[in-house]
């Protein structure tokens, strides 16, 4: 479907192509945005460049959002491994304990 895109995109901004993938869904976004607002507001397009803005105004505040999420998700996994490694630590110092404790108990007995 967007065969043509991404071998234009990646001739002229060789990227990544979930990156290129957001840029069509920008792209896609504003068209559709621009359009509703010819069709019920009667504002019409400009010019080209008024897509494009539209379009990097979309980038801008998904990189925004993604960041967001993605120091959420960062914080959250760093929550999970401090967990983790308090628990190794808890059950180490729990198994160091019953050790000892059986050791008293044996040369209590002996």
């Amino acid at each position: 479907m967007f065969t043509q895109y991404f071998w234009w995109i990646s001739r002229y901004l060789p990227i990544n192509r979930n990156l290129q993938v957001v840029g069509v869904a920008a792209i896609c976004w504003a068209l559709w945005k621009l359009r509703n607002r010819a069709c019920f507001e009667k504002k019409l397009i400009r010019s080209p460049d008024e897509i494009v803005c539209y379009a990097c105004a979309f980038l801008r505040h998904w990189a925004g959002l993604h960041a967001i999420t993605r120091l959420k998700w960062l914080t959250a996994r760093r929550e999970d491994k401090k967990k983790r490694v308090g628990s190794a630590k808890d059950r180490a110092a729990k198994d160091t304990l019953q050790a000892r404790m059986k050791r008293r108990k044996e040369d209590t007995h002996d």
